[in-house]
């Protein structure tokens, strides 16, 4: 129970860092050697990459740092 209460309480986190980014219009890092247009903004352990499209924060994944960034984990899965 415990885990379920600290990943709710990192979810709002996360969500509200996510919000105020968008809000800020911060345009994050340059990733694009992964997939064209893609951003990222560091949060505790984790990188939130994302994409603006037309002016709008679009978040495509959240990785925690000790995952490896490839391009698999920013490209759409056909299962």
């Amino acid at each position: 129970m415990e885990d379920a209460i600290a990943a709710r309480g990192l979810l709002q986190q996360i969500d509200k860092k996510i919000i105020q980014t968008a809000r800020s219009g911060s345009r994050g890092v340059n990733r694009e050697w992964l997939m064209p247009g893609l951003r990222a903004i560091p949060f505790k352990n984790h990188g939130i990459y994302f994409t603006i499209i037309d002016d709008e924060l679009h978040v495509i994944r959240i990785l925690h740092g000790r995952q490896n960034m490839i391009l698999a984990n920013f490209t759409e899965s056909s299962d």
